[in-house]
């Protein structure tokens, strides 16, 4: 009996005891779970990228001026009223073909016939001579006269003859200024500019028109002198205007000035570019585009993905960037390299196929949980061209090539600031 009221005794503290512990172990789990929803709430939302291979170009970008290849004045070879224009402002005109203006002729036949009528004046004085000349010559042959009356005879005709000459020069000089009175086309190209009307006096000394040629034409850059013989080592360029922006024009180097600018501290530099259509006007902006560098099949990330280091700086390897891990965010140095466009060469610190976070890392430290709400498209995808109204060139920001010393003007709503995005540099 003492046994079993002793075993009474103990039941209920056992299950007090089991109890308690079940208690505890029901508040751990709700602990746990509860810690558990609160990392979960915790989560960062974080677009990324996946890293990628591509291509990626080193490009400079300047802003020039379209000029034609060719620029004449039509001028007159005579002064005289103007009767007639063949021409206007922006017309085409063929060399030698086109009759740009007809002048007045009264005072050039007039001088025409006053030079016939004394050609044959002459004409009729050794005619006359002549006459004589035969008639001595029976009167010496019959003894009738000595032979040395022909010398005189003969010198008069001789003078007469080299005045003839001299009258028959100034008709057909006479002539050639009726052909002066039509003025035609010295070269083949556009019309860019009229001076003269109808009615007013030519002059030699004063131009008709400009005839400009527009195919080819020349785009002129100024590029700062540090950066000349990177830009000689490339035979050719791409050109783009305005009126074509989907267009590019392959320029060919074809002057260097040899002079410095010392104003602008800059060089001249001439582009031959073909002009089929004549879609290259004179006077036309033109941002020039230089390929100094090209890197093919290297890992490619956003730049706006990409942070400043400061514990970095003056090296190498000065960005940083967060990639996915695991649903968690991992702080990585990157060693970045060439930039175009929104996106940079990455040498060192990814590897292909990372995640990259490209919004929301300002939140991120080493180790945050992360909620990936958007998947990137791969930056490598496609090949990354210096084409129109990228931020390429160098870091992104234009190059002026107004003679303002390689300012970088950003012009064309492109973006500058070198291009770096989030990197912020």
């Amino acid at each position: 009996m003492a046994h079993q009221r002793t075993r009474t005794m103990h039941t209920p503290r056992l299950a007090a005891l089991l109890a308690a512990l079940a208690t505890l172990g029901a508040g751990a789990c709700a602990k746990k779970n509860g810690e558990d929803g609160e990392d979960a709430a915790r989560a960062v939302p974080v677009q990324v990228e996946r890293v990628a291979r591509g291509v990626v170009s080193d490009v400079a970008r300047y802003v020039g001026e379209v000029r034609p290849s060719a620029s004449v004045n039509v001028l007159p070879r005579m002064a005289e009223k103007i009767l007639k224009l063949g021409f206007d402002e922006g017309d085409f005109v063929t060399q030698d073909e086109t009759v740009m203006a007809e002048l007045a002729t009264a005072l050039v036949d007039t001088g025409v016939r006053q030079a016939e009528s004394g050609a044959d004046a002459i004409t009729a004085q050794i005619n006359g001579l002549k006459t004589q000349q035969e008639r001595l010559r029976r009167l010496i042959a019959d003894g009738v006269v000595p032979a040395s009356q022909l010398d005189p005879i003969d010198a008069q005709i001789r003078a007469l003859q080299a005045q003839r000459r001299q009258v028959l020069a100034g008709v057909d000089q006479a002539n050639l200024r009726v052909e002066d009175t039509v003025v035609k086309a010295p070269m083949t190209g556009w019309v860019s500019q009229r001076f003269v009307d109808v009615g007013d006096m030519a002059s030699p000394v004063t131009p008709l028109a400009t005839i400009v040629r527009l195919d080819p034409v020349y785009v002129w850059v100024d590029v700062p002198e540090h950066e000349v013989e990177q830009v000689r080592r490339q035979p050719t360029a791409q050109v783009y205007v305005e009126v074509a922006p989907d267009r590019a024009f392959t320029g060919t180097v074809d002057l260097v000035s040899p002079t410095v600018d010392r104003e602008s501290r800059s060089v001249r530099f001439r582009y031959r570019v073909d002009n089929p259509g004549t879609i290259l006007r004179d006077g036309m902006l033109a941002t020039v585009d230089v390929e100094l560098q090209r890197r093919e099949d290297v890992l490619l990330a956003s730049t706006s993905a990409l942070i400043l280091d400061p514990t970095q700086r003056g090296s190498t390897t000065a960005y940083a960037a967060f990639v996915v891990r695991d649903g968690k965010a991992h702080r990585v140095a990157i060693e970045r390299g060439l930039l175009q466009d929104s996106h940079a060469e990455v040498r060192g610190g990814l590897a292909e196929g990372d995640l990259l976070v490209v919004q929301g890392f300002n939140l991120l430290e080493e180790g945050t949980a992360v909620e990936v709400i958007t998947n990137g498209a791969a930056p490598g995808e496609g090949e990354r061209s210096s084409g129109r109204g990228e931020a390429s060139g160098r870091g992104g920001g234009e190059r002026s090539g107004g003679r303002d010393g390689g300012e970088r003007s950003g012009g064309r709503g492109e973006a500058s600031g070198r291009g770096e995005g989030g990197a912020g540099e």
